[in-house]
């Protein structure tokens, strides 16, 4: 009992600190991330992380912790909760990719440097060690390599790492050996000077370290409605809680963390865009996209696919199973978002010209050839019931043998429209072409097209046209 409290408070602390990491990120990317600077002893403050942070987790792993101090003090003025941040990602790193038996060392030093006092910390592991490629890219954000792909990584601790040291008016520096291990040199001035007045805190104001305060505003849950849908498919976790946090503000967003999930999160929301990585547990992110695009109920969905690769094969293969557009990995957050706003963009301004579109062809319209092909099919067996004022989505769905839910998803997704709203479109589309003809009159036009008041047909094409039948005829007199 007591070790599964244990356990459930590790989680509980990793997700906060998720949490925080997502903040910081929002807050950084739009310049309202401060630096709360504070005088403290830096030496007891970094001794406190690794002894009761990372000492037991050390323990565990049959890993020797070493905390070296130059000296037996090293007051100065620093950020600690950015500090806290800093130390906690790169240990956290060193812990993860080091073995078992091997040894981690956090060493700390004051030094001199241009008439100000800087704090050098260094964090060398023993662990798997990075390539020398690999150097140029491990402070980029979302960059994941999958040479470690049994080790779960968000791909946000050393990118965010960088940001709080730079920030901090710091400097981080890393030398790895691959299979030998890798050294981290963080370098931060720690003298009163070398901050603004707007940088430094009050003396009065209480020193707060613990995440255990995530900022409601910042993380309440936003209205849902009428946002855009998409689902993030990704097995790594981590990875797909920080999407998630992302996107939350502008999407409504699923999650789903293997092939199964995703295409059971398909059948039952609905959903406008697909984010898929090609790596997944029970398939990959190409099968699922060319599942997606043979399966009428989805294959209207946009789908983009995720990839630590780059190469002309991996892009082929994406574009082959239908996908809709390809980011390789790693990416920079605005390019993803740009990729899905296109795409969502996109879709409004077919919905809106096929709405406004007075005739019946769609040739004229940027659907895809499936999309047309549906569409069609569709505006057949209404203009078969034309006359029928009864018809409707549970006669529509059982003439496509489609579950009434399913037919409403994809009609929605597809046109903007509820099916009873696309069924009417329809109906006045085709009396604008009779009308046009003029080899009917009004009331004709009304009883052909399923209206049983002439009136009420009236009032619906000004609805959807911004005209009455009458005004109509007058604009397109010869």
């Amino acid at each position: 009992m007591r070790q599964q409290s244990v356990m459930l408070k590790a989680n509980a602390e990793k997700l906060k600190r998720l949490i925080q990491q997502v903040l910081d990120f929002r807050k950084m990317d739009v310049g309202k991330l401060k630096l709360n600077v504070s005088e403290g002893d830096i030496r007891e403050f970094v001794l406190n992380i690794c002894q009761v942070n990372f000492q037991p987790l050390a323990l565990k792993k049959n890993i020797t912790l070493d905390t070296r101090f130059e000296a037996e003090e090293a007051h100065g003025y620093v950020d600690f909760d950015k500090l806290d941040k800093i130390l906690h990602n790169l240990l956290s790193n060193a812990m993860k990719y080091t073995p078992e038996n091997r040894r981690i060392t956090v060493d700390v030093r004051v030094v001199n440097e241009a008439e100000h006092r800087i704090l050098v910390l260094k964090v060398e592991d023993e662990g798997v060690g990075i390539s020398e490629k690999e150097l140029e890219q491990i402070f980029i954000r979302f960059y994941n390599s999958k040479k470690n792909r049994g080790i779960e990584s968000n791909g946000i601790g050393l990118s965010l790492t960088k940001d709080l040291i730079t920030l901090h008016h710091g400097l981080i520096t890393v030398e790895s050996v691959l299979g030998q291990g890798s050294c981290f040199t963080v370098k931060l001035p720690i003298d009163k000077e070398s901050y603004s007045p707007d940088e430094l805190l009050d003396e009065t104001m209480v020193l707060q370290t613990s995440t255990d305060d995530v900022p409601m505003e910042d993380y309440a849950s936003s209205d849902e409605v009428d946002k855009p849908a998409i689902l993030l498919i990704d097995d790594n976790t981590e990875l797909l809680f920080v999407m998630k946090e992302m996107f939350r503000e502008r999407y409504t967003v699923l999650t789903a963390a293997d092939g199964q999930q995703a295409w059971d999160k398909l059948k039952n929301n609905e959903v406008d865009v697909v984010i898929c990585d090609v790596m997944l547990p029970d398939a990959n992110g190409w099968e699922l996209c060319a599942r997606m695009k043979g399966d009428l109920r989805f294959n209207h969905i946009p789908v983009i696919i995720l990839t630590a690769k780059n190469g002309i094969e991996d892009r082929v293969a994406s574009y082959e199973a239908g996908a809709d557009g390809y980011i390789a990995k790693p990416f920079e957050l605005k390019i993803l978002f740009a990729r899905v706003d296109n795409l969502i963009r996109s879709s409004k301004m077919r919905q809106a010209a096929f709405r406004k579109e007075e005739n019946l062809d769609l040739e004229s319209l940027a659907y895809p050839s499936a999309d047309k092909q549906f569409l069609q099919s569709i505006i057949d067996s209404i203009e078969q019931h034309l006359e029928e004022s009864e018809f409707d989505l549970e006669q529509l769905a059982a003439e496509k043998n489609m579950s009434k839910s399913t037919l409403y998803r994809k009609i929605k997704s597809m046109t903007g429209m509820t099916p009873l709203d696309f069924i009417r479109n329809i109906k006045m589309k085709r009396a604008c072409m009779m009308l046009f003809n003029r080899s009917h009159t009004i009331s004709e036009v009304a009883y052909a097209v399923g209206f049983n008041s002439p009136k009420y047909f009236t009032r619906c094409f000004k609805d959807e046209f911004g005209v009455t039948p009458s005004e109509y005829l007058q604009k397109n007199t010869p």
